[in-house]
């Protein structure tokens, strides 16, 4: 058995605790279940990181439960998308000529 099994079994159990703790959100239309394409992405990843074999698969099933605690800190959602990163706005800077835009333009003033 490898290292990553228990890691995926946590990730679900993780999705489906959230979910269901959730209930309904704009993104699923059956509330309180999981979208089957949670689970199907855990089984894409944690089925690549069983892949790996000899001193490797210990380093995927550490990245698989790297994966399960950025799932609990909710850094991290099975299907695609990156939470908590921190989206800045550049707006304008001062250059050797003045300033100018690097970025979006907010209101002028």
């Amino acid at each position: 058995m490898n290292g990553v099994l228990p890691a995926a079994l946590a990730e679900v159990v993780v999705i489906t605790y959230r979910d269901v703790k959730n209930g309904s959100s704009t993104d699923n239309p059956i509330p309180h279940l999981p979208l089957p394409s949670q689970y199907t992405a855990v089984m894409i990843v944690y089925g690549a990181l069983s892949l790996f074999s000899g001193d490797a698969s210990k380093f995927a099933a550490l990245f698989g439960w790297g994966l399960v605690a950025a799932t609990l800190l909710n850094l991290w959602t099975p299907n695609g998308g990156v939470n908590g990163a921190a989206g800045s706005t550049l707006t304008n800077v001062t250059t050797p000529s003045g300033t100018g835009p690097v970025g979006p333009a907010g209101p002028a003033g």
